[in-house]
């Protein structure tokens, strides 16, 4: 639990702002104390170099200590001053003998201008030569030291106040900003295990983004439930279609059993039902199988004669029907596609012309233009208007009856739509009872740069 809140977002963006804020501090104290330090240190020695002046005067006249004396007291009494000549003490400032003791002294690294005494404090030296002699000085910087310390606590306390108030603001800020979103956590939470695939999560005004996020995941949502919908009805579809052959099958067997040894015209009928039955549920499955392999299929697409392969599929089904089979393809057109997909599609078309067609023509016409325009017309029984936009549906058959009479299972159709959308195309339907119906496939014209294909093969 502790890892998890250490990595929720109200926490990392917290300790964002504390560690930017943190090192945005450190960086404007360093500045700040930097650049007054400086200044100090300028202005010391600007005052050390003016007192240097003065004492480089007062060697030269008779009674130095005194002279020192006027110089240092009592507005320089903050200056240690010794001045020797030859190794002889000349002149020393009041008390210094008492006050300063050397060996407290410690030199600070890479600032050979400062010492550090341990009893009073930070010191700024400065060493003048002069005939024979030479001039020791040093200054007191505690006013200085205590200003700089000064102005480190106030940044330290300001910062430290200010890292406090600005992390509870910045806490709030960012729970009342992130609430749509921790509101989005906890709805897809609800959601997650649950039966019930018509929750949806709220979609906020704004931020766009989390409006944006909340809209996909109900659609999302919504491709579910849909799918879900989908899987339910063609298991369901699929489960009664295959009850029904099994139900005769099981039937047959039975009259069989019964019958069938004393009654030969029991048994014939019976074996024809049960042949009609094993080929009605064979069909069914190999349609079943065929819809489980299209919903993994990965096409392989190249250039193809169409043409040919719609010559080939209306010479296999004039051999086995007695219904007029015209055809009307112009030559050579190609298309980008997969060639057994293609295939699939004219086949399922033509079938399900001869299908519902009993007396008249079937004719397929083949154009091309902007696009590839493949169209398979009948005579046959048509299609009510309010059954058009339905019969793509899997397992939708508008005469039940007959559907099963003539071994529909109502998967064909569904599967062509399936097979022209993997071609990025479109498939309509025309219709009317009684008249005939035109099915009418529009595949785009693409091509691309492949050796040709061997139709023969």
């Amino acid at each position: 639990m502790k890892k998890q809140q250490t990595q929720s977002l109200l926490h990392q963006f917290t300790s964002w702002y504390v560690w930017q804020f943190i090192s945005a501090l450190i960086l404007i104290g360093i500045v700040v104390l930097g650049t007054i330090g400086f200044f100090l240190i300028d202005r010391t020695q600007d005052d050390v170099g003016a007192m240097e002046e003065k004492l480089l005067m007062i060697v030269r006249e008779d009674d130095i200590q005194e002279s020192l004396d006027d110089v240092l007291y009592p507005d320089h009494a903050d200056y240690y001053v010794e001045i020797r000549e030859g190794g002889k003490l000349l002149a020393q400032s009041r008390g210094d003998d008492e006050t300063l003791d050397t060996s407290d002294e410690v030199s600070l690294p890479l600032f050979d201008q400062f010492i550090w005494n341990k009893e009073e404090g930070l010191f700024y030296r400065s060493d003048v030569s002069f005939t024979d002699g030479n001039i020791h000085l040093k200054v007191h910087m505690e006013n200085e030291f205590e200003f700089i310390q000064l102005i480190f606590f106030i940044l330290l306390f300001t910062g430290i106040l200010s890292i406090i108030i600005g992390s509870i603001l910045i806490y709030q800020f960012t729970k009342k900003k992130l609430r749509p979103l921790l509101n989005m956590t906890d709805e897809v939470s609800k959601i997650d295990g649950s039966s019930d695939l018509q929750k949806r999560i709220f979609k906020p005004s704004n931020p766009k983004e989390l409006k944006e996020l909340a809209g996909t995941f109900n659609q999302l949502l919504q491709e579910l439930e849909e799918q879900f919908e989908r899987e339910k009805s063609f298991v369901s579809n699929a489960s009664h279609e295959l009850r029904t052959p099994l139900t005769a099958f099981r039937g047959h067997l039975n009259l069989i059993k019964r019958w069938g040894k004393d009654d030969p015209t029991v048994l014939e009928k019976s074996i024809q039902a049960l042949d009609d039955e094993s080929n009605r549920m064979k069909h069914i499955l190999e349609q079943m199988l065929t819809i489980a392999r299209n919903e993994h299929l990965e096409s392989r697409m190249e250039n193809v004669n169409l043409t040919h392969i719609v010559e080939r599929v209306i010479s296999q089904f004039e051999e086995n029907k007695e219904i007029p089979l015209i055809g009307n393809l112009e030559k050579n057109v190609t298309v980008l596609g997969d060639a057994e997909q293609l295939r699939q599609i004219a086949v399922i078309l033509v079938e399900n012309a001869m299908r519902y067609t009993e007396v008249g023509t079937i004719t397929v016409d083949l154009t091309h233009d902007d696009g590839v325009v493949l169209s398979v017309s009948d005579t046959g029984i048509g299609i009510p208007k309010e059954e058009q936009s339905k019969i793509f549906s899997r397992f939708y058959r508008v005469d039940k009856n007959r559907s099963r009479e003539t071994g529909g299972t109502g998967l064909g159709l569904s599967i062509a739509k399936e097979l022209v959308e993997n071609h990025q195309g479109k498939i309509q339907v025309k219709s009317e009872v009684d008249v005939g119906s035109t099915f009418t496939v529009l595949l785009p014209l693409k091509k691309v740069s492949l050796a040709p294909r061997n139709e023969s093969s």
